[in-house]
């Protein structure tokens, strides 16, 4: 059984530890993302960094959880819009993630919908620059960015991590 079988998951993808520190990457729509990070809770995962990537396809949420005892590593992934970057925070289910997300709405411009203190953490609080959006030219595609190892299961229609012919991107 693994901690994310009861999880309504996109894309399951069994991770290379050696090489990425990533046991499972799990692919999720935007909304069931604090549904999973309470079952993680529940299975006593703790929240170890909500960081994000500025990536062609949208900005992709990542939400890295560890297990002490189990030594399993678990990334929560969420691709939103680049036009429409926002998420519910987890800060409800861990305490810690409201630094996480402040960071990453500092740097991409992410907002968390109910995070307590959703204000800029590192730059001044009248700045609306957020330095890690890259400009669409510059952006990488995600199947160049990742490297999220095995599908085990996916989607209909889940197709982030396929290798695009020059014609299929056009």
């Amino acid at each position: 059984m693994t901690v994310f079988e009861h999880f309504n998951t996109l894309c399951v993808a069994k991770g290379d530890r050696a090489a990425t520190g990533i046991d499972w990457n799990v692919f999720l729509d935007p909304d069931r993302v604090v549904d999973a990070a309470e079952q993680l809770k529940h299975l006593d995962f703790h929240l170890e960094s909500v960081h994000a990537i500025d990536a062609a396809e949208g900005m992709l949420v990542n939400y890295l959880f560890d297990h002490f005892e189990k030594r399993e590593r678990v990334c929560l992934r969420v691709l939103l819009d680049h036009t429409d970057a926002e998420v519910d925070s987890i800060a409800g289910v861990f305490q810690g993630a409201e630094w996480h997300e402040r960071e990453t709405y500092d740097f991409h411009g992410i907002m968390f919908r109910g995070n307590p203190n959703m204000v800029n953490l590192l730059l001044p609080a009248e700045s609306d620059i957020h330095p890690l959006v890259k400009a669409a030219k510059k952006r990488f595609t995600l199947v160049e960015l990742l490297n999220c190892g095995e599908i085990v299961s996916r989607a209909d229609g889940f197709d982030l991590l396929d290798e695009k012919t020059e014609e299929a991107a056009q």
